[in-house]
C-alpha cells in the first residue's frame, strides 16, 4: 500500500470554502504476483567501491493478508481493527481466483506465467482525516466506478479505519482467456505502443499517459462531486490564490451533486405522495358511482313492487286482466332489474380494475421508496460508525449492492 505518501502530499492549511487540508484526490493501483519478485542493484559507495542491494517486492498474498488485517500482516500499524466488507468476497477468497487465472495464463512468448509474473491489480482510495464524515458516500461513489470500470473482474472491496486517512482497498483480476494488461490501463497503453513499432521511451510516454488519463477518469466520475481537486498544489507550483480558486471550484461541484440528490430525493417523495391522492381521490369516486349505481337498481324493484301493490276502483272491477298485467309489468321489471344489475357489475368490475391498477402502482412505488429507505439507511449507518471518530470499527459494514 502507498498510504505514506498521501501522508506527505498533506501539507495544506484550512481555507475560507470549509475544505481542509489535503482535499484533493488519492487513489493508486499496483499489480502483484504469487510471490514476489527478487531485485538486486549495484551502486558506488563514497569511497568507490560496489555496493550490491538485494531487495524483494511483496506479493499478492502478502497484500491480501494485510488487507483483511490477518495476524502479523501489518507490522507498521500500531492497533490493527477489523476492516469492514463493502463488495465482493474477502481478500482471502481472491487468492485460489486469482490462481486459477494465473495456472492458465500465458506470458508474451507463450510460456507458462512466471511466480512472480502480475495477476493481480490492487488499488487503494483514500480521504483526508478532516473529511472522513463524507467517507460513506465517497466508499459508495467510488465502489459504482469500480464495478462500471471493472465489472465481474472486481473480486473485493474493503475498508480501513485505523491508519492516518479512512481509505478503501479494492483487488481486481483478470478472467480466464484474458491478459492481464486487459484489466491495467498503463500496460495496455504501452503494450499497444510497443504492437505499433514504437520506442521504448514512446512506450514510457504512453503508459504515464494512461495512467494520468486514469487520475482523470477517477476525478470525473467521484473525486470532483465530492469537492476533491484532481491534483494537489504542491506537485504543480500553484499559488496559494490559484490553489483556493480551485477548491472552491471543487466546492461549487461538490454542493451542486448534494442539492441535485436533495431535489431528487424531494421531487421522489412529492411524487410518491401525488400518486397516494390520485389513487385515494379514484377509490371514493368508484365507490361513489357504485353506491349510485346501487341506489338506482333499489329503486326500479321499489318502483315496480309498489306499483303491483297500489290497486285502484278500476282494477278491482277488472282483477283478472290487472293480474295478468301485473305479472307481466313483473316479469319486465325481472328482467330490467337482471340487465341493471349487469350494466351495475360492468361498471363496478371497472372501476375495481381501475382501482386495483392504481394500487398497484402504488404498492410499486412504495415498494421503490422502501429501497431508497433502506439504502440511506445503511448509508446513516456506516455514517454514524465514522462518527465515533474511528474509535472502534464494527463487525462488518452494510454491503451496497
Amino acid at each position: 500500500m502507498k498510504i505514506k505518501r498521501y501522508a506527505e502530499y498533506i501539507k495544506i492549511t484550512k481555507n475560507e470554502v470549509g475544505m481542509s487540508e489535503g482535499s484533493y484526490q488519492f487513489i493508486h493501483v499496483d499489480s502483484y504476483g504469487r510471490e514476489g519478485s527478487t531485485q538486486t542493484k549495484t551502486s558506488m559507495d563514497k569511497h568507490g567501491a560496489k555496493v550490491t542491494t538485494t531487495t524483494k517486492s511483496r506479493s499478492a498474498s502478502d497484500i491480501l493478508n494485510e488487507q483483511w488485517r490477518v495476524d502479523g500482516a501489518c507490522p507498521h500499524i500500531e492497533n490493527p481493527r477489523k476492516p469492514g466488507l463493502l463488495y465482493g468476497v474477502e481478500p482471502a477468497e481472491v487468492l485460489p481466483i486469482m490462481n486459477q487465472w494465473a495456472d492458465q495464463a500465458k506470458d508474451a512468448q507463450g510460456r507458462k506465467l512466471r511466480k512472480d509474473g502480475h495477476c493481480i491489480l490492487i488499488g487503494v482510495a483514500s480521504l483526508p482525516r478532516s473529511m472522513e464524515d463524507n467517507f460513506p458516500e465517497f466508499a459508495e461513489d467510488t465502489l459504482i466506478w469500480l464495478k462500471e470500470k471493472y465489472g465481474d473482474r472486481l473480486k473485493s472491496v474493503v475498508v480501513h479505519d485505523d491508519e492516518a486517512h479512512p481509505h478503501l482497498h479494492f483487488s481486481v483480476v483478470p478472467n480466464i482467456g484474458e491478459k492481464f494488461e486487459d484489466i491495467h490501463d498503463g500496460f495496455k497503453a504501452s503494450k499497444k505502443a510497443k504492437t505499433d513499432g514504437k520506442l521504448k521511451s514512446d512506450q514510457n510516454y504512453a503508459y504515464k499517459e494512461a495512467m494520468r488519463n486514469y487520475q482523470d477518469e477517477f476525478s470525473k466520475n467521484v473525486a470532483m462531486a465530492h469537492g476533491l481537486t484532481r491534483i494537489g498544489p504542491g506537485r504543480r507550483r500553484l499559488t496559494r490564490s490559484q490553489w483556493h480558486a480551485e477548491k472552491k471550484q471543487a466546492a461549487y461541484f461538490a454542493n451542486a451533486k448534494n442539492m441535485a440528490m436533495v431535489h431528487a430525493r424531494k421531487g421522489y417523495k412529492a411524487g410518491l405522495e401525488k400518486a397516494k391522492v390520485q389513487a385515494k381521490e379514484i377509490i371514493l369516486s368508484a365507490q361513489k358511482e357504485a353506491q349510485s349505481i346501487g341506489v338506482k337498481v333499489a329503486s326500479a324493484f321499489t318502483g315496480a313492487i309498489n306499483g303491483w301493490h297500489s290497486p285502484s276502483a278500476k282494477a278491482i272491477a277488472t282483477a283478472e286482466k290487472i293480474k295478468v298485467e301485473a305479472e307481466k309489468l313483473q316479469e319486465e321489471t325481472k328482467k330490467n332489474a337482471e340487465a341493471t344489475k349487469k350494466i351495475a357489475d360492468q361498471r363496478v368490475a371497472t372501476v375495481g380494475n381501475q382501482i386495483t391498477e392504481v394500487l398497484i402502482k402504488n404498492k410499486n412505488l412504495e415498494k421503490e421508496l422502501k429501497i431508497a429507505e433502506e439504502k440511506i439507511s445503511s448509508l446513516a449507518t456506516i455514517s454514524n460508525w465514522y462518527e465515533k471518530k474511528f474509535g472502534k470499527a464494527p463487525d462488518n459494514l452494510p454491503k451496497i449492492k
